[in-house]
């Protein structure tokens, strides 16, 4: 027997297991269609810490939030809201991965390789002078482990609040941090610390 959504939604909406099983199986073309449209994108960008199961995964609770969250008096098509959803669970997901915060922290051992290779993408893209480079280097090497790791967060876009939740410090000593290392490298565009 053949049901439409509205049909199907009410019987999920009584907890009908068959019925949830049926919409799923009904929409999963389209999950997968939406999956691979993004993941397309995201290995186009060589971007290889996440699969296209992760991206199916995404889309499976997308149609969960759809299913709970439906309002069929809203006057529009469950397929239309449901496009919508995965679209927004994907665009979030791409913000999310391709965020500078999100990237892997730089490591205190690494920084010499990491700032002076131009070719990779890291929080210092637009920095390629040398003074820079070598300033910053000699000014790491010279102060607290976990100062050093305050600024190396911060460059890496983490907010005051962030920095504190994961260093278990206060804002107090970020902001001295921070000002500590403006009056250092004083030639330096400031935004990179702002």
């Amino acid at each position: 027997m053949n049901y439409n959504d509205y049909e199907l939604l009410d019987l999920i909406y009584d907890n009908d297991e068959v019925a949830y099983d049926i919409m799923l199986n009904k929409y999963k073309p389209l999950i997968y269609t939406v999956a691979s449209k993004y993941y397309k994108y995201i290995s186009y960008k060589n971007y290889t810490d996440v699969s296209f199961d992760d991206f199916v995964n995404e889309g499976f609770l997308a149609f969960d939030r759809a299913l709970k969250n439906y309002d069929q008096d809203k006057g529009y098509l469950f397929y239309s809201y449901l496009l919508s959803c995965l679209n927004s669970c994907y665009v979030i997901m791409l913000r999310s991965l391709f965020a500078l915060k999100n990237r892997p922290v730089l490591h205190f051992e690494d920084l010499d390789y990491e700032i002076n290779d131009v070719s990779q993408i890291d929080p210092y893209d637009d920095i390629n002078t040398l003074w820079f480079s070598d300033s910053l280097k000699d000014y790491l090497v010279n102060i607290d482990f976990i100062d050093s790791a305050i600024l190396q967060l911060r460059l890496n876009n983490f907010k005051y609040r962030e920095i504190s939740q994961l260093l278990e410090v206060n804002s107090t000593r970020i902001n001295r941090v921070m000002n500590k290392a403006r009056k250092y490298l004083n030639g330096i565009d400031n935004y990179i610390f702002n």
